[in-house]
């Protein structure tokens, strides 16, 4: 996987119940954890992570055409994150981000969260005064300053309140026949792994069976 990324999220995905859960698998990953849209093949939002990170995924109550997924990390000096994956479409008006800013303090209480991030395709210039709402009375800060679609419009913005310099974006240009480019983000505050386990592998090709 190039980069070597520890989390991987996708939106605008297409998938839909009819698709195995299996699909598209990336090895050394988790399989995707998948939000698809009601009634509808278009929409949806994918996220993996790499085997052995420290993840919840969290069952939130809401109305069902919003495209969040959420989910809660830890890093090694256990301070918990709050990630939340969003597409937005444009006929969804001012929900998702009416909904974010609605529930924020509500989400980061109940799953004993001190930071957020939230990361996806916005649309944000659709609604800018609701997010730019969202960002001052939650102090937060959108680290993508660079164009994400072919038009031109920075669409997919990653905002949290984290501390300056610790979290920086950069775009890795197009991906298949998206028209978006993919946003690589950098977090300098490590999250919590498993801790390896010791184990034997039995390479029976190479042993001399006649000794045995």
């Amino acid at each position: 996987m190039p980069h070597n990324p520890d989390i991987i999220a996708t939106v605008e995905t297409f998938l839909n119940p009819s698709i195995p859960n299996n699909f598209g698998k990336i090895k050394g990953y988790s399989a995707w954890h998948r939000r698809a849209r009601v009634n509808n093949t278009f929409g949806g939002i994918a996220v993996c992570f790499r085997d052995g990170l420290v993840v919840m995924a969290l069952d939130i109550n809401m109305e069902e055409h919003l495209e969040l997924s959420f989910f809660k990390l830890w890093t090694r000096n256990m301070d918990t994150i709050l990630l939340c994956v969003c597409y937005h479409p444009q006929w969804q008006g001012s929900d998702p981000i009416n909904y974010i800013y609605g529930n924020l303090d509500s989400l980061l209480l109940q799953h004993s969260c001190k930071h957020f991030i939230m990361l996806g395709d916005l649309n944000q210039y659709l609604v800018e005064r609701s997010f730019q709402e969202l960002l001052t009375d939650y102090g937060l800060s959108n680290y993508v300053d660079f164009p994400t679609h072919i038009s031109g419009s920075s669409l997919d913005p990653v905002i949290t309140d984290l501390p300056e310099g610790v979290i920086t974006c950069r775009p890795l240009g197009m991906v298949g026949s998206s028209d978006h480019t993919a946003v690589f983000t950098t977090i300098t505050t490590p999250v919590e792994r498993d801790k390896p386990a010791d184990r034997i592998n039995w390479l029976w090709n190479r042993g001399t069976t006649g000794h045995m």
